[in-house]
């Protein structure tokens, strides 16, 4: 039950946790290895609709495993979601992601006056590229 215990560890929504356990052993014998299981939570944990109202389109753990969910395809653009705390938002909702972007176009918050300045010059570039 050690793997359970991982996959409850990084699944976002902390409920029902006796019916995820049901859940985990009803899908032993489909369910893929742990290291692929919880790369698709880390995926879903990224999409717009996981993100969305504080996560409450998050499906409950066990109605994803036993959905079968891990072998759901995503188009998704990683590109605008950054984990900060082990949450995961958009990069324009982080100072992490800001800078991260930022010094992806040149751009360093040493270089303005205020942190605000460098974050609407970063958005500024950012649109003018899109």
């Amino acid at each position: 039950m050690q793997d359970f215990e991982m996959f409850w560890k990084e699944y976002p929504k902390k409920v029902a946790k006796g019916e995820a356990r049901k859940a985990w052993i009803q899908t032993e014998k489909i369910r893929p290895d742990l290291e692929t299981l919880l790369k698709a939570v880390k995926t879903a944990k990224r999409l717009e609709e996981w993100r969305k109202d504080g996560g409450k389109f998050v499906p409950y753990p066990a109605t994803w495993l036993r959905a079968e969910r891990w072998e759901d395809e995503y188009e998704l653009d990683i590109e605008d979601a950054v984990e900060v705390n082990g949450k995961v938002v958009n990069w324009w909702e982080s100072a992490t992601g800001i800078e991260t972007r930022g010094e992806e176009i040149g751009m360093t918050p040493e270089q303005f006056a205020s942190w605000p300045e460098f974050k609407a010059a970063v958005l500024r570039q950012l649109m003018r590229a899109a």
